[in-house]
């Protein structure tokens, strides 16, 4: 269904900031993990070493270390979706909605493309592997069942992950062209 609204030309950038607001929520959740929750130093730390330099410019966080040490996770949050979607804005402008919008459709396609690719071969080695379960008293079809609705999930959650952070990394040469057109045809090819 994502590959289809790429290729229809929908308008993804509110797909965009559905992912981008799962990511930052489970990058606050990992940074924050080991500290009951609670808004701190370490966390902080954690915080800016796996989004800064991506998602925003290095030293933001460190900038308002003193605001966000007063804030519960859930306004660290909604605070650091924030930043990173001024981030995601001012890049917009730098490029034009136009340009941004086809860049969106590129870049989802080409990390759908290739994640569901490996999620095709995954699945031929987990058929293979499950096989085996049947001598270790399990059903081999609720085995298969349970790993690949794992599997899946964690397929969704990389393609999310994987195409925000090409958003954030995709640098334009002056006057180049976005075409879908030539990445649809060099994953088929590539396939």
């Amino acid at each position: 269904a994502q590959r289809q609204k790429v290729l229809d030309g929908e308008d993804l950038r509110e797909n965009m900031m559905q992912m981008l607001r799962s990511l930052v929520e489970s990058d606050v959740s990992t940074a924050l993990s080991g500290h009951g929750g609670e808004v701190n130093e370490d966390g902080l730390k954690g915080l800016a070493n796996a989004m800064e330099g991506i998602y925003f410019a290095k030293g933001t966080l460190a900038s308002r270390r003193e605001q966000l040490l007063a804030m519960n996770a859930d306004q660290l949050t909604d605070t650091v979706f924030g930043i990173a979607q001024h981030t995601y804005e001012a890049k917009e402008a730098a490029y034009t909605p136009k340009i941004m919008r086809e860049l969106e459709r590129v870049i989802m396609l080409r990390v759908v493309d290739e994640y569901w690719m490996d999620h095709i071969d995954a699945m031929d080695d987990l058929k293979q592997g499950v096989r085996l379960q049947g001598y270790g008293n399990n059903n081999p079809v609720d085995v298969y069942k349970r790993e690949s609705l794992d599997m899946f999930e964690e397929m969704v959650s990389a393609i999310q992950d994987e195409t925000v952070r090409r958003l954030y990394s995709v640098r334009l040469k002056k006057d180049e062209e976005v075409k879908r057109e030539r990445v649809a045809k060099a994953t088929v090819e590539n396939g």
